[in-house]
């Protein structure tokens, strides 16, 4: 009799896992998270997919605009947002999985306006290109910098190139993936280094607690395990 209640209460455990079911919204932002032969890849993308599996739940990944997914994770119950800095003022809006990637906010310039600079603040009175709702665009804007974003960050080398602003802000991976993409490496270059996030998923409130906590505690097996080192190499920034 004993024997029988610790089976059902086994095979109840394991229906609950199966029946986590969460959809994980994104954008393209390579090496991160990124659309590559109609599948959605990524260092970001893999240590999350390895992570529900060894779980034992399930996910669905949709690619979109950041303002859109953003925007999914903060109303849809069972929804999460990745790859989502985490910072104080969105600290109490979601539930953290992670980190899961690492975010390092560079400064560019034209070759020809290369100067090397030494801190952010000497580009305070410039025009600054940068993304829509990107992090690093939201902490300059509510630092009293000039920023004129747009809805990709994929036009902004060529609007640095074409003098609508002096300088670029982005995100090291993205901006080395961009500029190799488009055979710009010669004519952008970085000129500052001005900060660092750590990057996570970020869950609706909605989103079982449980689910927040294994997903947690898988990620750190997958570190002490040699997984979440053997993605990175995979995707080189």
């Amino acid at each position: 009799m004993k024997h029988r209640k610790s089976l059902l209460l086994l095979t109840l455990m394991l229906a609950s896992l199966r029946a986590w079911s969460i959809d994980l919204v994104t954008e393209d932002d390579p090496p991160h998270n990124m659309k590559q032969d109609g599948r959605i890849v990524g260092d970001a993308t893999e240590k999350l997919e390895e992570a529900f599996k060894r779980i034992n739940a399930a996910s669905h990944i949709e690619v979109m605009p950041w303002s859109h997914a953003y925007q999914a994770a903060q109303t849809s119950a069972d929804t999460c947002v990745f790859s989502t800095a985490r910072t104080p003022e969105r600290e109490n809006q979601f539930q953290w999985v992670g980190p899961i990637a690492t975010l390092d906010w560079t400064l560019y310039a034209r070759k020809d306006n290369a100067t090397k600079l030494g801190k952010i603040d000497e580009v305070r009175k410039e025009t600054i290109g940068g993304y829509s709702q990107d992090v690093i665009s939201l902490w300059l804007s509510s630092h009293g910098y000039h920023v004129d974003t747009a809805p990709s960050d994929d036009g902004n080398p060529q609007r640095l190139l074409h003098n609508q602003f002096n300088y670029w802000a982005s995100s090291r991976s993205r901006a080395t993936f961009l500029l190799n993409k488009q055979g710009l490496t010669d004519s952008v270059v970085p000129v500052l280094n001005f900060g660092h996030t750590d990057l996570y998923l970020a869950c609706n409130p909605g989103v079982s607690k449980d689910l927040v906590k294994k997903l947690n505690d898988t990620l750190k097996q997958m570190t002490t395990d040699g997984t979440i080192a053997a993605i990175n190499k995979r995707y080189p920034q």
